[in-house]
């Protein structure tokens, strides 16, 4: 039975979807009969999704923080789907491990780029695509970062999640009472960006510790949260932000 009839034939479009959050929204979403709209960078991997439901999936290429992109392939995308109804801005990047006296102006810029202006742009281009329903939503991934700090060396990200979660806010009044805009954030979640990050096993496992549930999340743990504030269980929800992080 389908707890979540309300995606049915609705139009969910994620950014960063090739993996990880992103990679398991889409795979719950696409169960629960949304079309899906996904943009990434990695295009085999968009070739492995979209071959899952070629008459449901609409894959691109996209650099999320090139405004010009991201409208060519909004209005390809409302051709097949006649517009959007949800958006998972889930494309990030943890940037390069830097001191703030390190941080030079191509690596700051770059992470703000992808991290924040693509929030902003690839929002407003959702905004501007038709639709005629009510129900719409936009969920923002930040992260715990925005109010730990994160990691040492990662200022730039943590600034930027902190960002997120202050658009977040702001956008939902603004856009009440028509759309409803929600952000979670994650704590450690066992993707491949994290692996990329802390290669040493050791160094994992004295992460889980310091997490009361003991254990890094799971991409598939973000995406049900992320599901419930795209649905019509969350129809009072606006403006928050849900910390998915074992208690951390």
């Amino acid at each position: 039975m389908n707890t979540y009839p309300c995606f049915e034939n609705r139009t969910a479009l994620i950014t960063g979807g090739a993996s990880g959050i992103g990679r398991a929204v889409a795979g719950k979403l696409l169960g629960l009969g949304a079309n899906l709209v996904v943009w990434d960078i990695n295009a085999a991997r968009l070739e492995e999704l979209r071959a899952l439901a070629p008459d449901r999936i609409e894959t691109a290429v996209v650099d999320v923080s090139d405004s010009s992109a991201v409208r060519a392939a909004a209005e390809v995308a409302c051709a097949r789907f006649g517009g959007f109804d949800y958006l998972l801005n889930n494309a990030g990047i943890i940037g390069r491990h830097m001191s703030v006296n390190e941080l030079d102006e191509a690596e700051l810029d770059r992470v703000l780029a992808v991290n924040l202006k693509s929030v902003f742009v690839v929002s407003n281009v959702f905004l501007s695509a038709p639709s005629g329903r009510e129900g719409r939503a936009i969920v923002n991934l930040s992260s715990i970062a925005q109010r730990t700090g994160g990691m040492v060396g990662s200022i730039a990200y943590a600034t930027t999640k902190g960002a997120v979660h202050s658009f977040t806010t702001a956008l939902a009044k603004e856009l009440a009472p028509h759309v409803r805009v929600n952000a979670m954030a994650p704590g450690v979640i066992d993707t491949e960006i994290q692996k990329d990050v802390f290669t040493d096993p050791s160094k994992i496992a004295a992460m889980a510790d310091v997490i009361p549930l003991k254990r890094l999340g799971t991409a598939d743990e973000v995406a049900d949260c992320a599901v419930w504030l795209f649905s019509d269980a969350s129809a009072y929800v606006t403006g928050i932000s849900i910390d998915v992080s074992g208690g951390r």
